[in-house]
């Protein structure tokens, strides 16, 4: 068995000494304490001469030898009920606030601050999913917006990672640590790592923005930095396009059936694997192509025909059934790859290097959409053919055959079906229209 480690420091006590302190000379006795291998050391008031001075007394932390003076018996007593007070103290805030140590808190702690911290070291993203969390309890917000709140919030979590903005942890900051230069940071890793629109940034926004209201009205946060968070919205501007089906590129049954025609006999074998993971994407309930990027083989249950996986973009589980035409394309790739079903990334590849992923995902879409477009011009379809084409084309044609709105924002993996009625909003009305001349009403 290895060492056991404290999940907390622990002190001891040494001599101050400098190159030009004097054999003779009454030293200064201080405690010493480590945090993330940073020594923090404040003076006992207490002076010692070197060849008094005992580092194994007191089970290895410190104290003063017999020829100290009558009273080195009560100097020992003191220093050790000191630091069994100090670590007793330590301890008990690494309880309530596990893995958040810091070297300012073991100061603040050493130096018997009333209050270590203004937010009393609270996690930003904790606060903000317990927040939401409260709401949801009230009935305030539904179940949708809670997982998208703490999905938000997991994202929240990767961007401070990926732009080395943690503080006592790679992906944590306390919440008076906010500020409005991270959250524009994070708007703009949001625009160009997630390729996020103005509108879905916006939503992520949501439930920051309202746990920094609430960390003002706690004291946390000062009431201007609050005034000037609130104002981060992104304005949009006004388009004279209103119709969003002119958004929406999915191929019709014909196109789907050229573009299967052109699959089977095309000779070029890396574009017809192309076609083939966008068509498995399409088979798949509309997988996003970072997911299909990252699916690895213990994603999939070819017993029970279905994909268990958590999105990348969202952060959200999503437990997808296997169509008979996805089964059969997951067979064609058995034994070509041990990890990773498509073999687009190595085996070794690290899925919590957020930069490499970001890295490899640009490459791989350009070269997708390159070969694919090709794919699209042969076939003569009127749009530009990317690989977000074949989600489309899995939601649209859904929709037209009656597949409840509900089922496919959770097929698509959408945190609500807001988000789902709101890409595919044109279509949604001719459905509605469709029903309600089943409707048999009186006539006048």
């Amino acid at each position: 068995m290895g060492k056991y480690s404290r999940p907390y420091p622990t002190g001891h006590y040494r001599l101050y000494k400098t190159s030009n302190s004097k054999p003779d000379k009454a030293l200064s006795v201080q405690i010493e304490y480590a945090a993330k291998s940073v020594a923090v050391r404040r003076s006992t008031g207490i002076s010692v001469k070197e060849k008094d001075w005992n580092p194994n007394e007191n089970k290895g932390r410190g104290g003063v030898r017999a020829s100290y003076g009558q009273d080195y018996r009560n100097v020992n007593n003191r220093l050790s009920k000191r630091l069994d007070e100090m670590d007793a103290k330590i301890a008990e805030w690494c309880t309530k606030h596990p893995g958040q140590i810091t070297v300012d808190i073991v100061r603040a702690l050493l130096d018997d601050s009333p209050t270590t911290r203004d937010d009393k070291g609270i996690d930003f993203s904790d606060f903000v999913t317990t927040n939401l969390k409260n709401e949801l309890e009230r009935n305030k917000i539904g179940i949708s917006v809670y997982k998208n709140g703490v999905s938000v919030m997991n994202i929240f979590g990767m961007f401070l990672k990926a732009e080395k903005l943690g503080t006592y942890a790679p992906d944590k900051i306390y919440v008076s640590e906010i500020t409005t230069a991270i959250i524009d940071r994070y708007i703009q890793w949001r625009r160009e790592f997630k390729h996020n629109s103005d509108d879905t940034i916006n939503h992520a926004l949501t439930p920051i923005l309202k746990g920094c209201q609430l960390a003002m009205i706690q004291g946390y946060i000062p009431a201007n930095l609050n005034a000037a968070i609130q104002q981060m919205r992104i304005v949009k501007t006004k388009s004279l396009q209103t119709d969003n089906s002119s958004k929406i590129k999915h191929l019709s049954k014909t196109q789907l059936v050229q573009m299967i025609e052109f699959y089977h006999n095309d000779t070029e074998v890396r574009r017809r694997e192309y076609v083939e993971m966008f068509l498995f994407a399409m088979y798949a309930c509309g997988l996003r192509l970072v997911d299909i990027l990252t699916l690895q083989w213990s994603d999939i249950s070819l017993t029970n025909e279905t994909l268990n996986k958590i999105q990348v973009k969202t952060r959200n589980r999503n437990v997808i059934p296997l169509s008979e035409q996805a089964i059969e394309i997951l067979e064609q790739w058995k034994g070509k790859h041990e990890r990773f079903v498509f073999g687009l990334l190595p085996d070794n590849f690290n899925l919590d290097d957020s930069a490499s992923l970001y890295t490899n995902r640009t490459n791989t879409t350009k070269c997708i959409n390159q070969a694919l477009a090709v794919v699209g011009k042969k076939i003569g379809l009127p749009f530009d053919l990317t690989f977000h084409v074949s989600r489309h084309t899995f939601a649209v044609h859904s929709l037209n055959n009656d597949m409840q709105l509900s089922m496919v924002s959770q097929l698509l993996g959408h945190s609500s079906t807001e988000i789902t009625e709101k890409v595919y909003a044109h279509f949604v009305p001719a459905k509605l229209r469709d029903e309600l001349l089943k409707v048999e009403l009186p006539s006048l």
